[in-house]
């Protein structure tokens, strides 16, 4: 057998001699399905070997973090596993980015993290990236439009409260609070992804009326007379204009400068 085809036969390693990658997808495990595949794996054993680079120090997975999980928790103290020495380390880790990238069960901001770890960390273009998963370029693109929501947007996506298409009719949306306010009328009168689109359409941001800056230079002003214990008098606007002070005796005038130098 050639050395490429026994660098390619499983071998048993420790579990703990094997530590999970930095460039993992998937950032949630849930318990219940973990649990199932821990059960089975006691039962079978792992059928399908991970995936690892040989370290200094032990080995790296480079894919089957979730089958490296439920195996520890099934208590076995070595799995098989095919090491790679025939690949430089960045062909290493995007094999197993594009190996968990085919996982069904990643949420849709994890393959949008992943997507975009494969262009910015390993410069791939969007169609090289398309190809190796199998894809239409438009489907990685979109994808990746996700990662432009904010914080809120991205977590409501990926915890499944709205599909990925609400969240991308939402980042049409300009600034965090209007992303924000989006999502919070998607979910309160449940949009349908059309209707989503639509209401984006035809959003206006509300602009600060006129009384309002009028109402809160009267609270300013009614603040500041309590203080200097004297008539004031504002003009202007919130962000320009003058403050008229107004004093009757020489006591009042000496007794609001001392306040001012104070």
């Amino acid at each position: 057998m050639s050395a490429e085809g026994e660098a390619l036969v499983p071998q048993m390693i420790a579990v703990d001699q094997i530590r999970p990658s930095h460039q993992q997808v998937r950032t949630r495990f849930d318990a219940e399905p973990m649990g199932e595949l821990a059960e089975s794996i006691r039962l079978h054993g792992v059928l399908q070997p991970l995936l690892v680079r040989r370290l200094a120090d032990g080995y790296e997975l480079i894919a089957g973090e979730r089958r490296w999980r439920a195996a520890r928790l099934a208590g076995l103290r070595s799995v098989p596993a095919v090491v790679r020495d025939d690949a430089g380390n960045d062909e290493q880790l995007v094999l197993g980015l594009i190996e968990n990238l085919q996982r069904t069960d990643l949420d849709a901001i994890e393959e949008a993290r992943g997507l975009r770890r494969l262009i910015e960390d390993f410069g791939l273009t969007h169609e090289e990236v398309a190809r190796r998963l199998g894809r239409h370029r438009v489907s990685v693109t979109q994808s990746l439009r996700l990662l432009a929501g904010c914080a809120a947007v991205q977590s409501a996506v990926g915890s499944g409260v709205i599909t990925a298409g609400h969240g991308r009719a939402l980042i049409a949306l300009e600034g965090q609070a209007a992303q924000e306010h989006g999502l919070k009328v998607v979910i309160a009168k449940h949009l349908s992804v059309r209707q989503t689109e639509n209401w984006v359409r035809a959003y206006r941001p509300r602009r600060r009326r006129r009384n309002d800056s009028t109402a809160e230079l009267r609270a300013i002003a009614a603040d500041v007379e309590s203080s200097l214990g004297l008539p004031i008098k504002l003009v202007g606007s919130l962000n320009r204009g003058r403050i008229e002070l107004r004093y009757s005796s020489r006591e009042e005038l000496e007794r609001v400068c001392a306040k001012l130098v104070s």
